[in-house]
């Protein structure tokens, strides 16, 4: 069952929520866009992504640590451990990643853990939590998309960018509607009796 948009938790939840679909939806923009990156800046383009995919991850659970009616159980933490995830492996992504072979391992490797962790995290809140179909949906696209970089990475530069780009546009506009329906339950329970 959903809390009750007067709990606050729709209000909490839609400034993280909306951040991860903008920063998903300008890196989907630019790999759809920049047609021929040099493998420098797919290392850097997708280490920021991670990075910045982090601190979404990261304000979220600051903002459910904020909130006395959040009840996800022994899960309660979840986010803040891939959010951190997402962030030291954008920072690995863009120092330790030389070649296509490095962004996929590294890459492809935090991609693969954050994503179970995300796609665990959603299964077992899908019904009661606001945000449980769309942690399950990133999650599961976030881990074909680490396997779809293992796959491609003798294919160059512009398939890694593709790969993850792909995973971006669907992370992002699944998590732009769940910012908006946040913020349209946030005004409804604010909302005086019979106006709603």
């Amino acid at each position: 069952m959903n809390p009750e948009p007067s709990t606050g938790i729709h209000r909490d939840l839609f400034a993280p929520t909306l951040l991860r679909a903008l920063v998903a939806l300008c890196f989907a923009a630019v790999t759809i866009f920049w047609q021929e990156p040099s493998m420098g800046a797919v290392i850097w383009g997708v280490g920021l992504y991670l990075l910045l995919t982090g601190a979404a991850s990261i304000l979220l659970q600051l903002r459910l640590n904020g909130n006395d009616h959040v009840d996800l159980g022994r899960s309660r933490q979840v986010p803040q451990s891939y959010g951190l995830l997402y962030a030291v492996g954008g920072v690995l992504t863009v120092l330790g990643a030389d070649g296509p072979g490095g962004l996929a391992l590294y890459a492809g490797l935090v991609m693969g853990v954050a994503g179970l962790t995300e796609l665990a995290l959603g299964l077992t809140s899908r019904t009661t939590f606001p945000l449980g179909r769309d942690w399950t949906i990133a999650g599961l696209v976030t881990v074909l998309a680490a396997t779809g970089l293992v796959l491609v990475a003798d294919l160059g530069a512009k398939a890694l960018f593709g790969v993850v780009g792909a995973a971006a546009v669907v992370i992002g506009v699944t998590h732009l509607l769940a910012a908006l329906s946040l913020r349209h339950e946030d005004r409804r329970g604010r909302a005086p009796a019979g106006t709603a």
